[in-house]
């Protein structure tokens, strides 16, 4: 039975891509030039992606991380609650839907299934929680197993974060 989640979350909370770890800045670059790609129709990002991917995890399972990803991303577009923010990928800020995306996938690979469930609920419809989670947890195993591992932070900011006043905002589609 994996530790409460109280137990071994840190409570800080990130305002900048120098105070994530490299599980959390994987993710974030992997989410931002995902993002970035869509908005522009500019499949080089998603190569870059893929590139960084079969890098960390090598070609078999780099596609079958790269795809618990994609439905990641996918989950979002379809279901988000609202517009997801972002930054672009050179920015040093946060947003608190990144920080939001990557405690998912910390949740998920410590198997702390209230908290994931409750990010989850935060960030998509009822009828998209199943299927994030589900992606989540396989972006997450994938993770694990090649020794990407999240801390867990105990305090998802309420409101965005104070760099996101001027924020690009937009819904993943």
């Amino acid at each position: 039975m994996p530790p409460d989640f109280a137990e071994t979350a840190t409570n800080s909370c990130p305002e900048t891509t120098t105070e994530l770890d490299v599980a959390e800045r994987f993710v974030v670059r992997s989410f931002r030039r995902w993002v970035v790609g869509l908005r522009h129709n500019d499949g080089g990002h998603w190569k870059q992606v893929w590139g960084d991917f079969a890098s960390q995890f090598g070609d078999t399972d780099g596609k079958a991380a790269l795809s618990g990803f994609a439905r990641l991303i996918q989950s979002l577009q379809s279901y988000a609650r609202r517009g997801i923010s972002y930054h672009q990928p050179c920015c040093p800020c946060l947003s608190a839907d990144e920080i939001s995306i990557t405690n998912l996938v910390a949740a998920c690979q410590g198997r702390h299934l209230s908290h994931a469930h409750a990010l989850a609920e935060w960030l998509v419809q009822p009828d998209g929680i199943g299927d994030l989670l589900d992606a989540a947890s396989q972006l997450a195993h994938f993770m694990e197993s090649h020794g990407l591992l999240f801390p867990v932070r105990a305090n998802l900011p309420e409101q965005p974060l104070s760099g996101d006043a001027g924020l690009r905002c937009v819904t993943v589609h």
